[in-house]
């Protein structure tokens, strides 16, 4: 099980993280804080501008590249006369200490080097110019460099956000090591440093205020800065006020920091400087204890400041000592690499204390040689890891290769150095429905809308470029141009190298080798491996040609699963195989034979569908596994592999390093996936309407479920009795918003809320007040409900019996939704129209893509979409059973298996009745079908029936009528009991369905006969459609960039444009995966987590996006309690949704009816 910990971390505290992710925290912090040192100007930079103020102010126009200072070879040289351009002599002269001595007459300044000829000699310039330009550059370096440091710190600092007040670079830095100082504790803690009680206490000593708690550490005589021995300070569990801590024999507690060591806890502080006095070779009176005057963050980031600024001066006036150039040194300290030093050290020790939590009991036990065996195999392994994560990406990272395009481009023709990341792109696309216009935005980073990219034409979205420097060129029109006729995805996808580089080779191989390595040495000790299995791993990985690599692959098919591979011998029985895991980590186990190899495989491929998809070829995937479960969330794949090893083609004089060349060639196959060829023959137009379609799909899915949607039976229930409530009250003269809910009915038979006595149907007898008794019905008020003097019990109680909300929904829906008249209607029957019609399209072109529709099938289900009309009446349909013709049918199931009077129609699954070349041809459209294939052949169906672990009986029962439920199961039964050959499912002229206007009509139907028929509560009905269809639009609606191709593969590289700093952008992706479970529980414990005064994480964009479909927090609640299968929900975790909600959305995504 995955310990969790409390965070300690600024932004972070309280929350339950494991170290892990607490550590990925940590290092963004200390990326954020360097990447607030990188903004300074660099030390050539300054150079470079003093050289071309000082050539102005002499009134030369010169560029410092291009002109070149030439030597007379006749004349020794001593040093003085440094040749090359006049940027190149400047350079070399402050590196070197030298004031150049030219000769007049023989030394010269051209415009071509390497020549002496008159006709290239610059007039502007000469070499007693030179002379002086360096000399006053060379004094005049130290003032300027302080300068120009001072001046960075006290510049504004560029806030990531507009809402924040704005900070100075120096207010920034010092609160970025701030955050930095507070991740080291948390991870100390976590790597058991400490207790955490005690970490806890210290991390409010931390930020107490003006460092009340705090001692800073003086050293006597003051140290050099760049020693890296300074700042360091001690917190005080004890809070003395004393000026100078003074050194006592009490075990109060101590935490020390070191810019080496970090945190170190001492339980008295005489141990704590004895220590220090130890470590730094000084005496007792040397060091000492000041009285912090301000927090610990402002005392060391100001110290690191302070000694940047000195050191310019040391490093100047010192140079003969220095081991490095000059302007290397000096640009090391604008870099603070003390600061950079120090964090690193501690970092790399946090880790190894961090990789000791997770040692196996094994190697507690083991004695140090072996711990240091096991650290040193590690370390190697998580080092070539490295090395080979750097090289893959510059191969496979498609966010390098989208921003890397865009800066080239910007560069090229913008002329200015641009960063995708921290410009957005805000967009807006309207639609005109019905009299109104739906309005959709999004901002998007400017990397996410160059990967989505730009509408077809005639529907282009207006654009607005956010957060590019001020007087950038770089605007909507001239991003418009360049995206006009390029998409990223194919480029990307067509750079890929079909093999791979000498460098690439090399990481892998090295990469290979030492994960199999470290995990051949763990499987030998923890006992999973003998002597005999180890030498085997031994000669494999030695390149002995007795041993044999293989690999292993899904049955009938031909490419090996990725990174699996079996290894064997001849005079070896079992076999020995090496798997990356999920967690991305090599493993070794041993098998008895392949057979028990092929079991426990098929078994991990079949528990976690990425995990399958990451290992199978992605052109092979759908038809990989066969879909299995009853219900959405319950759904697996069962994979069954070949029971012989499949041979890799491999070089036996070296398997292993040549397997690097099989295992790009998987790579560059899984990150195909993301344009596969149907999104190639789409052509550039193509490509663009589906993302507009995209954007369409997601406005019109928002406003169908937000604004359009059946209301919950619950809420509804709550909002007709609140109003019925009050209206009593207003008619006896009081004016009180009252809130069911808090309004409890005790009688002898239950307690509940008024609300719940309505939903529940409970009705009881009140008795006139003379003749109360205790046994009595009786209400009362609760959660600080206000007074309600004049409501009487009996009013409760001629409720309970007259009320009846089952009526009242239904007369709702009738009145709101089916009444032509109502003001709503036509706007509602359009967008549902239009949302139908656009999933359809979106849905052929998604088929169209993975390469489930043939290009004549596409075009042909097009025209039928095309052809569909929004026209408001019924048009005349023949009333026949014979088969139509080209166009849309509903699709009706009975006993005879053709469709005829009295059978029963699917709701929302449709046949596409297409005119191909080769005659007629019936598609049956599957809209969110388990296996997410929409358009498949009808012949299909019968088969999906009979497959008794398949979900497709389910997924079709599900939109049978409530009224029909009876006679189609009994009809499935039949199917799954009999092998017999069943005639094709066909059309019937009647059935025809011409205009999509009727749709929404017919959904109001379907759904008002279904309470009519209910066996069960209404509430429950009511329910499973709302929510269903809420889930529905939250997945779409969460997608900031959706994904091409074979989702679950697409998702996978599509989470590559986000790095760890934008985890939460990469959660989003779950939606796409159908994960809407993990949003829901996310939502029910950030509930809990608040209800109990605990820390809240940020809501990721997914759960703000299913926040964004509701108007009230009670649905929202009874939404999370009722599919995480807890109780109903609390008045806490609705006010808790409630705050969410009037906090509003990210502003990331709106829709907007108008």
């Amino acid at each position: 099980m995955v310990k969790l910990y409390k965070s300690l971390m600024r932004g972070s505290l309280g929350e339950q993280v494991t170290w892990p992710e607490e550590w990925e925290k940590a290092i963004q912090a200390k990326e954020d804080l360097f990447k607030i040192v990188d903004a300074m100007p660099s030390v050539l930079d300054i150079l470079r501008s003093m050289l071309g103020s000082e050539l102005k102010r002499l009134g030369k126009t010169i560029d410092i590249d291009k002109v070149y200072i030439n030597t007379d070879l006749a004349f020794s040289d001593n040093g003085s006369r440094p040749s090359g351009t006049l940027w190149e002599v400047t350079v070399h002269c402050l590196d070197n200490n030298v004031s150049p001595a030219y000769i007049m007459g023989g030394d010269g300044v051209y415009s071509l080097p390497d020549t002496r000829n008159e006709q290239f000699k610059v007039s502007a310039l000469n070499v007693l110019i030179v002379e002086d330009l360096i000399a006053a550059v060379t004094t005049g370096l130290q003032k300027t460099l302080r300068t120009e440091i001072a001046k960075f710190w006290a510049a504004p600092a560029r806030s990531m956000r507009p809402d924040t007040a704005p900070l100075s670079n120096k207010q920034a830095f010092i609160e970025a090591c701030a955050v930095v100082t507070s991740a080291e504790l948390s991870l100390s803690v976590m790597a058991n440093n400490f207790d955490a009680w005690l970490g806890e206490r210290f991390a409010h000593l931390l930020e107490a205020d003006g460092g009340r708690a705090a001692f800073e550490v003086r050293l006597q005589p003051e140290q050099d800065y760049l020693l890296s021995l300074q700042p360091c300070f001690v917190l005080d569990n004890a809070e003395r006020a004393d000026a100078e801590m003074p050194l006592v024999n009490e075990s109060t507690s101590y935490l020390l920091h070191t810019p080496e060591n970090g945190f170190e806890f001492f339980e008295k502080n005489i141990d704590l400087h004895s220590k220090l006095q130890q470590r730094l070779s000084l005496g007792g009176d040397q060091i000492r204890y000041l009285k912090a005057a301000q927090s610990p963050h402002a005392f060391c980031a100001e110290a690191h400041l302070k000694g940047q600024l000195e050191s310019v001066s040391l490093l100047i006036g010192g140079q003969e000592q220095l081991a490095k150039p000059l302007t290397s040194m000096l640009q090391d300290n604008q870099g603070l690499h003390v600061l950079r030093y120090g964090i690193e050290t501690r970092f790399y020790l946090l880790w190894a204390a961090l990789k000791r939590t997770d040692w196996p009991l094994w190697l507690h036990a083991a004695g140090s040689d072996m711990q240091q065996r096991y650290s040193e195999l590690e370390e190697s392994r998580d080092q070539y890891q490295a090395v080979y994560s750097n090289t893959f990406n510059a191969c496979f990272s498609f966010k390098d290769y989208v921003v890397r395009t865009f800066t080239e481009w910007a560069d090229r023709v913008l002329g200015e150095q641009l960063d995708p990341e921290s410009i957005s792109v805000h967009s807006s696309y309207s639609l005109q429905i019905a009299g109104r216009t739906i309005e959709q935005e999004e901002t998007r980073t400017l990397t996410e809308f160059i990967v989505f990219g730009l509408h077809d034409t005639g529907f282009k979205a207006a654009l607005t470029i956010i957060g590019a420097p001020a007087g950038s060129r770089l605007t909507a029109v001239a991003l418009e141009q360049w995206l006009e006729n390029r998409n990223l995805r194919l480029e990307f996808t067509g750079s890929l190298a079909y093999s791979p580089s000498v460098a690439y080779q090399e990481a892998y191989r090295n990469y290979l080798c030492s994960q199999m390595e470290f995990a051949a040495f763990v499987a030998r000790h923890s006992g999973k491996l003998d002597s005999t299995d180890a030498n085997i791993i031994a000669r494999a990985m030695a390149n002995d040609p007795a041993v044999t690599v293989q690999g292993m692959r899904i049955r009938s098919q031909v490419p090996a699963l990725k990174e699996v591979l079996i290894i064997s011998a001849r005079e070896y029985v079992p076999s020995l195989m090496l798997i990356k895991t999920p967690a991305g980590e090599f493993e070794l186990h041993k098998f008895a034979d392949i057979y028990a190899a092929n079991r426990w495989l098929e078994s991990a491929l079949s528990a976690d569908r990425e995990y399958a998809a990451l290992l199978i070829h992605p052109d092979y995937l759908h038809e990989a596994g066969e879909l299995l479960g009853s219900a959405r969330t319950q759904l697996s794949y069962r994979y069954t592999l070949d029971s012989r090893p499949v041979d890799l083609g491999l070089n036996p004089k070296a398997q292993l390093a040549d397997y690097a060349n099989a295992a790009y060639r998987a790579e560059v196959a899984l990150h195909k996936a993301i344009a596969p060829a149907g999104y190639r023959a789409l052509g550039f137009e193509g490509r663009k309407r589906y993302s507009r379609l995209s954007t369409e799909f997601k406005a019109l899915s928002m406003v169908d479920a937000r604004d359009n949607g059946f209301p919950t039976f619950e809420q509804f229930t709550y909002d007709s009795v609140k109003a019925q409530i009050e209206d009593i009250l207003r008619s006896r003269g009081s004016n009180v918003s009252v809130d069911p809910d808090q309004i409890i009915v005790q009688t002898e038979d239950f307690r509940k809320s008024v609300t719940d006595v309505l939903l529940e149907g409970l009705a009881f007898e009140a008795a006139h007040p003379a003749y109360e008794t205790k046994f009595s019905p009786k209400y009362y008020l609760v959660n600080g409900h206000p007074i309600v003097e004049k409501l009487d019990i009996r009013d409760l109680s001629s409720l309970s019996k007259t009320f009846r909300p089952g009526d009242r929904y239904t007369a709702m829906l009738k009145e709101q939704y089916q009444n032509k008249a109502h003001p709503d209607y036509s706007f509602k029957r359009a967008v549902h129209a239009r949302k139908i019609r656009c999933e359809m399209y979106r849905n052929a072109f998604a088929d169209y893509i993975n390469g489930r529709l043939t290009t004549e099938s596409f075009s042909a289900v097009q025209r039928i979409i095309d052809n569909l009309k929004e026209g408001g009446g019924y048009p005349s349909i023949v009333n026949s059973v014979s088969e139509g013709d080209i166009g849309l049918y509903k699709f009706n199931i009975g006993t005879l298996g053709l469709t005829a009077a009295g059978d029963r129609t699917v709701g929302g699954v449709y046949i596409f009745r297409l005119k191909l070349s080769s005659g007629f041809f019936d598609l049956l459209y599957t809209p969110d079908a388990p296996d997410q294939v929409s358009f498949r052949p009808i012949a299909e169906f019968i088969p999906s029936i009979r497959f008794r672990k398949g979900p497709f009986r389910t997924y079709c029962s599900e939109r049978i009528l409530l009224i029909d439920q009876k006679v189609i199961n009994d009809y499935f039964d039949n199917l799954v009991a009999t092998v017999d050959t069943r005639p094709v499912i066909r059309t019937q002229q009647r059935s025809l369905l011409p205009d999509l206007f009727t749709f929404h009509d017919e959904r109001v139907r379907r759904v008002l006969s279904d309470i009519d028929e209910r066996t069960t509560s209404l509430n429950e009905i009511i329910a499973a459609l709302v929510y269903e269809n809420l889930l529905k639009a939250a997945n779409i609606v969460s997608l900031v960039v959706p994904p091409v191709g074979t989702v679950v593969v697409a998702v996978q590289v599509m989470k590559s444009i986000y790095d760890a700093s934008q985890s939460h952008r990469r959660g989003d992706y779950s939606a796409a995966l159908g994960h809407v479970q993990d949003v829901l529980s996310g939502l029910l414990t950030l509930g809990q987590a608040a209800a109990a005064g605990a820390p809240v994480k940020e809501l990721t964009r997914a759960q703000r996006s299913f926040l964004s479909l509701f108007e009230d927090a009670r649905t929202v609640a009874e939404l999370v309690t009722y599919y995480t299968g807890h109780e109903d929900p609390a008045d806490e975790l609705i006010g808790f949704f409630k705050s969410l909600m009037q906090e509003g959305d990210s502003a990331l995504s709106k829709t907007t009816v108008r």
